[in-house]
């Protein structure tokens, strides 16, 4: 399993509004999926990224985070049941983890509402 990875930056794109990153890292390619918060780090050149990896049956897809903190939270939320990693990362482009908590603890629920993927019953 990777857990992070540093590299050169070699191109981005957005596909179905995901921002993604090519990363070369000792002359392999990497394409992970990145906040859209990152974008400040593409213009230095060389990104270092905390890694989350699914391996399905015919892929593997990394999704890829500034910290540790972010990325870690990013794995709970996969264990809620009815969360994938589209809807964690939908949560985590449109509220920073400070909100979040803050939601959390309060059970404020019309922040988690707000994303879509995630109705009434989640």
């Amino acid at each position: 399993m990777i857990s992070w990875i540093r590299g050169e930056i070699i191109d981005t794109w957005i596909k179905s509004k995901r921002l993604y990153v090519l990363i070369n890292c000792q002359g392999l390619g990497y394409e992970v999926q990145i906040l859209e918060s990152l974008k400040k780090e593409l213009e230095k050149g060389t990104l270092t990224l905390w890694i989350h990896q699914i391996k399905r049956e015919d892929s593997d897809f990394f999704y890829g985070f500034k910290d540790k903190v972010k990325r870690d939270f990013f794995r709970d939320l996969l264990q809620v049941k009815g969360i994938g990693p589209q809807i964690g990362m939908s949560l985590l482009n449109k509220y920073d983890l400070n909100q979040i908590f803050k939601s959390l603890k309060i059970k404020d629920e019309s922040l988690f509402n707000s994303i879509p993927g995630i109705g009434q019953k989640m």
